[in-house]
This record gives C-alpha cells, sequence and structure tokens, in this order.
C-alpha cells in the first residue's frame, strides 16, 4: 500500500520563477538587440554653412577639380565646392593592378573650399602622373554621429574625381 503521507516536496516559490523569466527575457532581448545592430548603419551628419545634411548628400555635392602639372608629371586637385574634405583615398591602377593609398589630414590630405594640393607620397615626392593608367581621388569626409561622435566617412567612388582614364 501507498503511503499517503506528506513528502517533502522542494520546488520553486513563483516568486522567484516569475523573477528568473523576467531576467532571462531581458537578456534574450538585449542579445537580439547588440545582434541586430550590426545591421543597421548609424547616420552620421555633416554642418556646412550652418545647414546639417546627411553625409552621403555632402559626398554628392563635393566639386573638385583637377591640376595635372604636364612639366614635372605631377597632379592634384582644387576643392572648388564648399565642402571640406579631411582625407582622401587615392586609387592609382596601371597594368591591371590597382592600389589605394589614404592621404591623411596630417599627410596633405586636408584640403578646404577654394585650397589646391599636388598629392605626394610618404617621401614628399609627387607622383608620376605619365606611369599610371587611372587615377582616382575618392574624398574622405568628417562628420557627427547621432551618438555625438565624430567620424569619418569614406564617400562612393561615384563622389570619387577620376584624374586620368586610358
Amino acid at each position: 500500500m501507498i503511503d499517503m503521507k506528506k513528502k517533502n516536496k522542494k520546488a520553486v516559490s513563483p516568486i522567484v520563477s516569475t523573477v528568473l523569466l523576467i531576467t532571462i527575457c531581458i537578456v534574450l532581448a538585449l542579445i537580439i538587440l547588440l545582434w541586430s545592430k550590426g545591421f543597421i548603419k548609424e547616420t552620421i551628419e555633416k554642418e556646412i554653412a550652418g545647414e546639417t545634411k546627411n553625409i552621403d548628400k555632402a559626398c554628392s555635392e563635393i566639386y573638385i577639380t583637377p591640376i595635372i602639372n604636364t612639366g614635372t608629371q605631377s597632379f592634384g586637385f582644387t576643392n572648388s565646392g564648399n565642402v571640406p574634405i579631411y582625407a582622401f583615398n587615392l586609387k592609382l591602377s596601371s597594368n591591371g593592378n590597382s592600389e589605394i593609398t589614404k592621404i591623411s589630414s596630417v599627410d596633405g590630405g586636408l584640403v578646404n573650399p577654394g585650397f589646391s594640393t599636388i598629392i605626394k607620397d610618404a617621401a614628399g615626392n609627387a607622383y608620376d602622373y605619365d606611369i599610371y593608367e587611372e587615377i582616382k581621388i575618392i574624398p574622405i569626409l568628417l562628420g557627427k554621429s547621432k551618438s555625438g561622435g565624430i567620424q569619418e566617412y569614406q564617400c562612393s567612388e561615384k563622389d570619387s574625381l577620376i584624374i586620368k582614364t586610358i
């Protein structure tokens, strides 16, 4: 016969189980939020002449004019727009190969509106215009993110200046 006496059963109290379920839900929500944050780009904005714009729009408003010195075979550009260029990537193509070199603001990449630059390598020598099949200058702007941080933003190649194409 089965003894119908009370047995010592141990279980989690309803309060503790509720707290555990809520904690698990919060942790799962945080994990999903952090995981999905990688799929969404943070908006970067640029302020030009007192007007704040999306940085993509500022990239499309860049006007740069090529400079080609035929005597020295050097090249550069003039920032003829009103968007300051913080730095730029120089894409040099020859013989089916291309290399991209970042010219930072301290290396002469900072070109404010109305100013010009002749592009030089790390040793301070001008690049030779004749040895490349294609030369592209891809601007990099400085913008402010919604979180308040300052970030570099490379414009797309469609906003670049093509100095030479053979």
